[in-house]
This record gives C-alpha cells, sequence and structure tokens, in this order.
C-alpha cells in the first residue's frame, strides 16, 4: 500500500466519521440556506401575483391633486336636510268647527208650547196618520190654532207656499248655509225674498192635514249644509 492510499483512506475514514457525528446539523444548515434562497427568488413574483389579482396597473395609479378635490367637492350638490334638521315650525291651530250645529248657534224657539214628537235622526218613527214608517227630521211642538209663529234666525225668505199635505210652508234661509223650516202655519205674513230678523213674526199655527192626529202644532226643522239636526238642542 502506497502513501496516497494511505491518505486517501484516512480522509474518507474522517469525513465518513464527521458525518456520522455532525450530519444531523449540517442537514439542518442546509434546509434553513434553501428555504432562504427559495424565499428570496418567490418574493417579487409574490408582489406581481397580488397586482396581477387585484386588476391594478400600480403605475397607472392616477392621485388626484389638491386642485382637484377641491373642485369635486365644490361640484357635490349638499345633502338635504332630514327632518330632524329643519328649525321647528309653530303648530297649526286646529280648524274651527261650523258654529251651526256646533252648539254654539242659539234659536229662538218659534212658538211657544210642548215638544210632542222629537227629532229621531236615524231611527225610524210610525205615523199612524199615513200608516207608515219613517225618520222625524224635525221636531213638533204643539201650540193652539192662531199661535203667532216667529222666525228662529235672521235670514232671507226662501220660500212660502202650502199643500194638503203639510198646510203651509215656509222656509228661510240663513248664513253658514243653514235652512229653517216651518210646517203646519194657516196664516203666513211673509213673502219669498223677505229679510226677517229673528224673533220676527212670519205666520200663525193651523192645521197639517198629514197628521190630523194629533193636536194643532208647528213642524220645526233645522238643516245645516243639508245635514238634519236636532233644533230642540239649540233653543234658547
Amino acid at each position: 500500500m502506497n502513501f496516497k492510499s494511505i491518505k486517501d483512506k484516512i480522509n474518507k475514514q474522517s469525513v465518513k466519521t464527521f458525518f456520522q457525528k455532525q450530519g444531523l446539523y449540517v442537514l439542518i444548515f442546509l434546509c434553513v440556506v434553501a428555504a432562504g434562497i427559495t424565499a428570496l427568488v418567490a418574493w417579487p413574483q409574490a408582489d406581481e401575483n397580488v397586482a396581477e389579482d387585484n386588476g391594478t396597473d400600480v403605475s397607472l395609479i392616477d392621485v388626484p391633486s389638491l386642485e382637484e378635490e377641491m373642485a369635486a367637492a365644490s361640484q357635490t350638490p349638499a345633502p338635504s336636510p332630514s327632518p330632524s334638521m329643519l328649525p321647528s315650525q309653530t303648530a297649526k291651530p286646529p280648524a274651527q268647527a261650523d258654529s251651526n250645529g256646533s252648539g254654539s248657534i242659539s234659536l229662538k224657539k218659534p212658538v211657544d208650547g210642548k215638544i210632542i214628537n222629537s227629532f229621531s235622526g236615524d231611527e225610524l218613527v210610525f205615523f199612524a196618520s199615513m200608516n207608515m214608517w219613517r225618520t222625524h227630521n224635525g221636531v213638533d211642538i204643539q201650540a193652539e190654532k192662531d199661535t203667532p209663529v216667529v222666525a228662529a234666525l235672521s235670514g232671507t225668505v226662501q220660500d212660502v207656499y202650502a199643500n194638503e199635505a203639510e198646510g203651509g210652508v215656509i222656509i228661510i234661509e240663513h248664513s253658514n248655509k243653514a235652512v229653517t223650516v216651518y210646517q203646519g202655519l194657516g196664516e203666513m205674513s211673509v213673502n219669498k225674498g223677505d229679510k226677517v230678523n229673528a224673533g220676527q213674526q212670519i205666520g200663525k199655527i193651523g192645521e197639517m192635514p198629514k197628521e190630523l192626529d194629533l193636536s194643532y202644532h208647528l213642524h220645526f226643522e233645522y238643516i245645516v249644509s243639508g245635514e238634519y239636526k236636532d233644533p230642540a238642542k239649540y233653543f234658547n
């Protein structure tokens, strides 16, 4: 065996012994180095992939200048104020009810006497003289024949007539779309178009042919805006 063979044998033996004792550490070191090299190589590619995923070319982003931002702000319409931002408004007073029919209007009772038939509203009542059921749209005030009848309110005589069912009839128109009706009159002392005052005599009690089963009386109606009211609620 020559010297070279002996030297090679010693070197191989030393390397083998070194790796047997230190091989694990060398392997770990090589793995760390390899991981570091891989990370350095992959890092620029990852940045490129992120940019590609966002679909944005970073180099093409246009950052507006301060002047452009101010101009855009001046063109943006101001938001509409919410109700809470508006100044408080004074509540409107409630609308006043029509005085006719609210109880504030008072009627002069057209004839002194007892009410023998009341206002029925929507309720049907039986009329024996006519043998039928119907509403009673006014009040019947008992009075002797020829008892004076007066206007319940000031107004203008709208109509004066007589027929075989109601006897003498006077209709007076008042302000605020109110009308009073007087039926069962004998003598009538006003004409159509006359101006009358509350309490002024307009006629006298006569007969009501359709209600001859009752004693002498005045049938009186009070109508506001086409709606029948209970006159008894307004007599003073």
